[in-house]
Order: C-alpha cells, then sequence, then structure tokens
C-alpha cells in the first residue's frame, strides 16, 4: 500500500495527539519504520502492507483508504495493459 500524502498522516498524528512510538506499537511495527513513512527526505519509505496500513488507520480512527492506496507492481500494470490491448485487438 502507498501512503498518500506524508503530510496528512503527520496531522493526523497531531490531531490524535499520538506520538510515533504509540502508534508503532499499535501497528506493530519499530518506531523508525513510522519516521521513515514520514521522512520527507528521498530515503524516506512510502509503502507498507494492507495489514499495517488497515492498523495505521485503525489506530487514528480513519476510514480505510484514507491514508492508503493500493499500490500495483510495475509487472502488474504491464500485464493489465496487455490485457486490454489483447482484447480491443480482439473485438
Amino acid at each position: 500500500m502507498k501512503l498518500r500524502d506524508k503530510q496528512l498522516l503527520k496531522n493526523y498524528l497531531e490531531h490524535r495527539d499520538m506520538t510515533q512510538a504509540r502508534l508503532a506499537r499499535y501497528a506493530e511495527v519499530s518506531r523508525q519504520f513510522i519516521s521513515q513513512l514520514l521522512s520527507e527526505d528521498d530515503w524516506g519509505k512510502n509503502t507498507c502492507t494492507p495489514a499495517v496500513a488497515h492498523r495505521i488507520e485503525e489506530a487514528l480512527d480513519l476510514i480505510p483508504g484514507t491514508l492508503f492506496e493500493q499500490k500495483e507492481s510495475p509487472a502488474r500494470r504491464q500485464n493489465e495493459s496487455g490485457k486490454r490491448q489483447g482484447s480491443a485487438t480482439a473485438a
């Protein structure tokens, strides 16, 4: 799952008065992982598993999909693109 907006996550943490460590415990990840999600530099992470995304949104009392979106792999996009082209030429 891909984080939609790092600043939005920061804002929700502040709004809920939740520390990175507390969110990490709830999401069952390290505090460093949460720090990387929030990092604005090029080294920061912006993806996680669907289970972690769910636990983060749950901890912040958010509707699923508020902070994270499904991330498709490049191979999957290419396969889907090929299927669409193949079906269009067959018709």
